[in-house]
């Protein structure tokens, strides 16, 4: 329907993501970056070592000696089908956001005190994000019942606090905050403002791509599968200049000395670029994956696969999603097996994060495809 009623030929979005079964957790963490508070959560929140399911987490804060995070995750993994089906329509999604953290990046300012309460209310949910005077963070959301008694008791105490405590409200039918402020008697200046929702949706919210809470994992200037095909060609590359060699000295038979002088320079001056093309194309996995750590062995792989490549060995395709990776290529007169052998084996080293398919380990005559998954 959105597809349908959008006709411009480029259509991003933004989402802001709160399935029913979405998690917000305040936890005890170290302070890090995302692949420490990974190792540190693990034990009690599983989730975040699984592909599948995407997690973030608000900016770490310190407090009584420690520090402390909200942890945002799936307990059900359903962003990345939800990507593609919008993908499939056109739309590219440009971030995706916790409701909890788009709440707050919308009040215009923090209160002197520091405290504010946004509250997302419709008829039959709401979700509230708090930070309290004294730091503390917390997410509350509820669907079906009676919601507006289930907003009245956690904001309860906000009308106490007439001079400290502040809200903001966003809401589908304001009817609602008028119904809420009957059984609550917070003052005019207390109320920040009361947005609808598209309204809010519409004000351009403070979030920076790389906030720890954005839950699409992050797109770098070369995507993983862009590393994987420059990977594919550098090997493609690399067996055609190993495979140059008996072609140079047919050469030298036919055209004597000066020619071949000439020709190696023009393969020098042609490998050079190359040469350089695969120091960046490493310098950019390296840098990728301290930006954007993943659960996956994407870089293991792409260091795995040209290591140890016979020279009668061509990769004509490599390809990679989260599920695992398919290698397709061929073999040249002259293939050893013992190469072939070492090369397949050097792919299922103990420090492997994939498992290849059962299939013949025997090289082969021509054409070959090797299927691997990840760990």
């Amino acid at each position: 329907m959105l597809a349908s009623a959008w006709s411009a030929p480029v259509k991003t979005i933004r989402l802001v993501y709160q399935p029913d079964d979405f998690a917000t957790v305040a936890v005890d963490c170290p302070n890090g970056n995302r692949s420490t508070l990974a190792m540190a959560l693990a034990d009690e929140h599983p989730v975040v070592l699984h592909p599948g399911h995407v997690w973030g987490y608000e900016p770490i804060l310190g407090a009584h000696g420690g520090f402390n995070t909200l942890l945002h995750y799936e307990t059900r993994p359903a962003l990345f089908a939800l990507v593609q089906r919008l993908q499939e329509h056109g739309f590219t999604v440009g971030s995706v956001w916790p409701m909890a953290t788009w709440l707050n990046a919308l009040p215009p300012e923090l209160s002197e005190s520091g405290a504010m309460t946004v509250c997302a209310i419709e008829a039959d949910r709401f979700c509230l994000y708090r930070h309290s005077g004294d730091g503390v963070r917390a997410v509350r959301a509820g669907r079906q019942g009676d919601v507006l008694t289930a907003v009245t008791a956690h904001l309860g105490g906000v009308a106490a606090k007439a001079g400290t405590e502040f809200v903001l409200y966003v809401t589908t039918d304001e009817a609602l905050v008028e119904k809420l402020n009957e059984r609550i008697p917070v003052s005019d200046a207390q109320i920040v403002g009361v947005f609808t929702l598209w309204e809010a949706l519409a004000k351009q919210a403070a979030l920076n791509p790389r906030h720890p809470a954005q839950l699409l994992p992050s797109v770098p200037r070369v995507t993983f599968p862009q590393l994987v095909l420059l990977a594919a060609l550098a090997c493609f590359v690399s067996a055609a200049v190993a495979g140059a060699g008996p072609a140079r000295e047919l050469l030298a038979g036919l055209t004597g000395r000066g020619a071949i002088e000439a020709e190696k320079q023009a393969l020098r001056e042609e490998i050079a670029p190359l040469q350089r093309n695969e120091a960046e194309l490493l310098r950019l996995t390296d840098e990728q994956a301290a930006l954007a750590p993943d659960p996956l062995a994407w870089v293991a792989l792409l260091r795995a696969v040209p290591r140890n490549l016979p020279p009668a060995v061509v990769l004509t395709r490599l390809q990679a999603d989260r599920q695992g990776f398919r290698l397709e290529g061929g073999v040249s007169a002259g293939l050893v097996a013992a190469d072939w052998r070492g090369w397949r084996d050097s792919l299922t080293g103990a420090d492997a994060r994939w498992t290849l398919a059962e299939g013949d380990i025997a090289p082969p005559s021509a054409e070959f495809t090797i299927r691997g998954l990840w760990r």
